[in-house]
């Protein structure tokens, strides 16, 4: 079934109209010869019944007129002995098998309106979760943003070193609740539906490690040669922030963050991989569920929500998110999700070797 503009069915009805109004003329006028534009009729009817739907009185209206002038040439036929009285049968029959066609078109129209009406819910529903999230987490992060002011304060102009220690204990558990409000909120985005967009993954990349070579000191590094395909710029980073947050985490001073782009087939296969602490076998099955971290994570845990923001999002495109550590010799995540090539031509692969060659390297390449 198709969902065609009223002109268009318009036109398509009339054309049928004429066909039909011609056959069942002719199932008058050619007496023994009217079964190919009996059929006809029925089967035009059924086509055009199929394409768009039709009002219930109208339906009724169009296949009452049919089955009667059609009918009344059938027993014509039949009173001036043309034909046998035994394919006057075929006036039941065929009413009989376009009743059911209808029947189950109509029944395919009332699954299809529920099913829109049963979408439009669902994003309504996602649109007031994401609302709730936002807004709440907002409110949330201006208090705690204010009362980390208030804290701050204190610390810095307390002369009592054990209320300054207190005041800075404060503002640090503040600090630590306004990331895991920003998480949350992350977590309920990643998974919304999104309209796909041109990504240049190289440039992507390039940009990602400028903002992240001036944060921390770390032997930064990139490869890529993807171009541009279609996907989710906005979500797509946030991903990569939770995994290079994370390698930041586990290294140390020097440590080596590799990130590398490249396309397997219909999949873009995106890697992390650092030379961190690397994470015990036994906390691999369990390090993407919500508020889990490492065993060995200590000090240096987070809020165990950067890698399920990472695997909700994957899962809601389609996609998968691995990961391969080795205690004390680091961790690589690996992401597989399948894309579609944007209409723009792809760049020269990207690689930390070719810093002259291309301006965006001068980031890519930095070491810190």
């Amino acid at each position: 079934m198709w969902d065609i503009g009223s002109r268009l069915k318009a036109v398509l009805v009339t054309v049928w109209a004429v066909f039909a109004g011609l056959n069942c003329f002719l199932t008058f006028a050619l007496p023994g010869q009217e079964t190919i534009p009996y059929h006809l009729v029925w089967a035009s009817f059924a086509l055009l019944y199929g394409l768009c739907p039709w009002p219930r009185r109208a339906t009724l209206v169009v296949f009452a007129v049919i089955m009667t002038s059609t009918g009344i040439a059938l027993v014509r036929h039949a009173l001036a002995g043309i034909i046998g009285w035994e394919e006057c049968s075929e006036i039941v029959l065929m009413g009989g098998i376009i009743s059911l066609l209808i029947w189950h078109v109509n029944r395919q129209w009332a699954a299809q309106a529920r099913l829109r009406a049963l979408q439009q819910a669902d994003r309504y529903r996602s649109e007031q979760r994401e609302n709730a999230a936002r807004f709440g987490s907002h409110e949330v992060r201006t208090r705690l943003t204010i009362a980390r002011g208030y804290a701050q304060l204190i610390a810095d102009q307390s002369a009592e070193p054990t209320v300054r220690g207190d005041a800075e204990l404060v503002v640090t558990e503040l600090v630590k609740a306004s990331a895991l409000a920003t998480n949350l909120l992350t977590l309920v985005r990643v998974v919304e539906p999104s309209d796909p967009e041109p990504v240049n993954v190289d440039r992507m990349l390039a940009e990602m490690l400028r903002r992240w070579s001036v944060t921390a000191d770390r032997t930064w590094s990139a490869r890529s040669a993807v171009g541009t395909v279609q996907g989710d710029n906005e979500r797509l980073e946030a991903v990569l922030d939770c995994l290079l947050e994370n390698a930041v985490r586990f290294t140390g001073p020097g440590d080596v963050i590799a990130m590398t782009a490249e396309t397997q087939g219909g999949e873009m296969v995106l890697t992390v991989q650092d030379a961190g602490a690397g994470i015990p076998a036994a906390d691999l099955a369990s390090i993407f569920e919500i508020f889990r971290t490492a065993s060995t994570a200590g000090e240096r845990a987070g809020s165990g929500l950067g890698l399920s923001i990472v695997k909700a999002a994957m899962e809601a495109r389609d996609g998968t998110v691995s990961v391969a550590s080795s205690l004390g010799h680091g961790t690589t995540f690996t992401l597989r999700f399948p894309v579609q090539p944007a209409s723009l031509t792809p760049r020269p692969e990207l690689t930390s070797d070719a810093a002259d060659r291309d301006p965006l390297n001068e980031a890519v390449t930095a070491v810190c």
